[in-house]
Formats: structure tokens, C-alpha cells, sequence
């Protein structure tokens, strides 16, 4: 599914679930006034709440699933990550707030009322109503893998589970017991802190590149694993983006293949994880042809050394032996092991064996060459 048909999809069930919202949260404040249940109100500012985010995650939809641009080449997946934050903080705000009101009437206030039956319709209204814009919204969410989606989907559960919780209080109440109306109303604002605490504390984690399951990381692993030329692999790191992830992974392939062969093990490896795995969106891989860990510790701080590049390695060799630095056809590097294996190709008339002897025990003494092999071409 592409990003503009998957935002549509989201800020369509996002609407109908405001619409949802603002009539529930009427007449259960209408009712819950009318008919002195202070649950019923609090139930009825709670769906607000939830009209206040819908609103919300129909902005965040619309950046979020963009293509990704100059100015956000990974795409825009954090927006509905920073939506999450504001939706969870959003919800333990209010909790706060309604626990704090009743615990003082509970303990402070006056007498209370006790609420009329009319309240009982409000409460069993709003358990019907968003118990189906939970599982519709739910739905979608994961149709399009839209993480504020689903938390919002959530919400709305949360005003179900509520207003569940209300009914108790209010039938409680009808039998005589009134101030069981302003327990269910603390009860209701500790679930909707729970529930925005889940919500804020998982896209905390994300914001700051919390890495993706561990079973799918064991997958993926067994997936690079299985790919033809790749020897080894290690330094598999991966980090949240919305409803993405992006990997970057350090493969060994051998080494004296050619350039390109290893950037095409590299690139399958890309391509293939992208496809098979529905969740990456980017994967970065390094060709190694050796293990380069420190003592086979992954994201070790002190690497190896680093080894000269060509520039350096030609100049100390013709420094060595200047008398053949016209006769050298080709000069080919291989770097493994912390070492520089050196491959001299000459005419087959221009050295002959003493030569090539001498070439070799001059280049040995450098310290980072490993062997010299000479070859010779017709």
C-alpha cells in the first residue's frame, strides 16, 4: 500500500471515530449533569479527549506517511512516533487531573447524589459505540501499519473499559450506595494514565533509537545467513522509525573476490531483507573480508589500525625498488588480517627469478605487508 492511500485510510476511520466521540461525549455530560453522576461526566470529558487526539492523529497522518524528501531522507515516520508521545502525555494529563477532583470530593466533598437511571443509557451507549470504533480502527491500524492509528484505536478501548467501569459505579449507586459513582470515576482516571503511560513510554524508547524485537532480529540474522557468498556476519544493529526500522549490518565475504562481486553479495543482501521483511525500510551493509571485531567484541570502541591506501602503499614500493617501477604492469591489494597482501604482475620477459626474489625480501620489511606474490603475463 502506497504512503497517500494508507494516510486516506487512516484519516477516514480517524473521522468517523470523531464523530463517534462527539456525540457519546454529549450525552453522557448531558446526562451525567442532568442526573448527578460525576462518573458519567468524567466518562463524557474523556471522550473529548480522545475527539482532541482524533484530530491529532488526522494531522499526524497526513506528514507521516509522505515519501521521503531532502529535508527527511527517511521518510517522515518520526512525526507519528512524536504523535504518540503527545497523545500518551495528553492522556495522563487528564488522568491526573480527573483522579485529583473526586479523591477531594470523595474525602472532602459534600453529600452526594445519588444518580438518576437515565445514566445507566449513557454508560451502556458508550461501551457499545466505542467497542466499535476500537475494533474498526484496530482494523485499519494494522491494515496500513500505522502505529498512532492503533494507539488511537486504544483510546478509544480506553472509554469503553471506562464507561464499563462507570456502569458498576452507577448501578452500585442506584441500590444506595452513591459514593461507589466517585470510586469508579478515580478507577476510570488510573486506566486512562495506565493506558498514556504505555503509549508515551514505548515512543520514548523509539525516539531514541531503541532497537526492534529481539525474535525478529533473530530472523533477520538466519535470513543474511542463508544469502550465497556471505561468510559471517556481525554488528546487526537496528533502530525505530514509525512503523519501520532501519538496519545496518556488517557481513564477511571471501576475500579475493572482486570489488564488484562483494558489492553484489552486499546489495542482495539489501534488497532481500527489504522484501522478505515488511517492517525495514533501509538497510545500510558493510563488506568485510575479515571479522574486524576487537577480540570478536561487537561495537568495540578501538578498532585495528588502519592500513595504508594505494597512494601510499605504490609510493613506499617504488621507494623500495625504483629500478622496476616502469616494469610493473599492474599492482593489486588485498587487505585481510591487518595486513596488505600485494600482487605484482610483469611482462614474462622483463624479470627474471633472482628479481623477483630481491622484490619480495625488500617489500617483506614493511610492517604491514603481509606476502608479495609476483605474476607474469604474456
Amino acid at each position: 500500500m502506497d504512503a497517500a492511500l494508507r494516510s486516506k485510510e487512516a484519516q477516514k476511520i480517524t473521522i468517523y471515530g470523531a464523530i463517534i466521540d462527539i456525540f457519546v461525549g454529549t450525552v453522557k455530560i448531558i446526562l451525567g449533569l442532568l442526573y448527578h453522576s460525576q462518573a458519567l461526566v468524567i466518562d463524557g470529558v474523556h471522550s473529548f479527549s480522545d475527539l482532541f487526539t482524533d484530530i491529532f492523529v488526522i494531522f499526524i497522518s497526513r506528514f507521516s506517511h509522505e515519501e521521503p524528501d531532502k529535508e527527511h531522507s527517511y521518510g517522515h515516520g518520526r512525526f507519528e512516533t512524536l504523535g504518540t508521545v503527545v497523545l500518551g502525555t495528553t492522556l495522563i494529563v487528564v488522568a491526573i487531573l480527573l483522579a485529583y477532583e473526586n479523591i477531594v470530593r470523595l474525602f472532602f466533598g459534600e453529600t452526594q447524589t445519588i444518580p438518576g437511571w437515565p445514566t445507566i443509557i449513557g454508560a451502556v451507549l458508550s461501551i457499545i459505540l466505542k467497542e466499535w470504533a476500537f475494533r474498526f480502527t484496530l482494523k485499519v491500524g494494522k491494515k496500513i501499519k500505522s502505529q498512532v492509528v492503533i494507539a488511537n484505536a486504544w483510546h478509544s478501548r480506553s472509554d469503553a473499559f471506562s464507561s464499563i467501569a462507570v456502569l458498576v459505579g452507577l448501578i452500585f449507586s442506584l441500590f444506595g450506595l452513591p459514593f461507589m459513582d466517585t470510586i469508579m470515576a478515580v478507577v476510570v482516571s488510573v486506566m486512562i494514565g495506565k493506558i498514556g503511560w504505555d503509549f508515551l513510554w514505548s515512543s520514548l524508547k523509539e525516539l531514541v533509537d531503541s532497537s526492534i524485537e529481539p525474535e525478529l532480529l533473530e530472523e533477520i540474522k538466519k535470513e543474511i545467513m542463508s544469502i550465497d557468498g556471505v561468510i559471517s556476519m556481525h554488528n546487526l544493529r537496528s533502530r525505530k522509525m514509525g512503523d519501520k526500522a532501519i538496519l545496518d549490518v556488517n557481513i564477511q565475504v571471501r576475500p579475493f573476490i572482486s570489488a564488484s562481486e562483494g558489492h553484489e553479495i552486499s546489495t542482495y543482501v539489501a534488497k532481500n531483507l527489504i522484501k522478505k521483511f515488511n517492517t525495514i525500510e533501509d538497510v545500510t551493509v558493510h563488506t568485510d573480508v575479515d571479522d574486524d571485531r576487537v577480540d570478536g567484541v561487537e561495537y568495540a570502541g578501538e578498532r585495528r589500525h588502519l592500513l595504508p591506501l594505494r597512494s601510499e602503499v605504490t609510493k613506499e614500493i617504488f621507494k623500495l625498488i625504483p629500478n622496476f617501477e616502469t616494469k610493473i604492469l599492474k599492482i593489486t591489494l588485498h587487505y585481510r588480517e591487518g595486513k596488505i597482501l600485494i600482487d605484482l604482475i610483469f611482462h614474462y620477459d622483463e624479470i627474471s627469478d633472482e628479481e623477483s626474489n630481491l622484490i619480495k625480501e625488500k617489500l617483506s620489511t614493511l610492517s604491514w605487508v603481509e606476502n608479495t606474490e609476483i605474476y607474469l603475463k604474456k
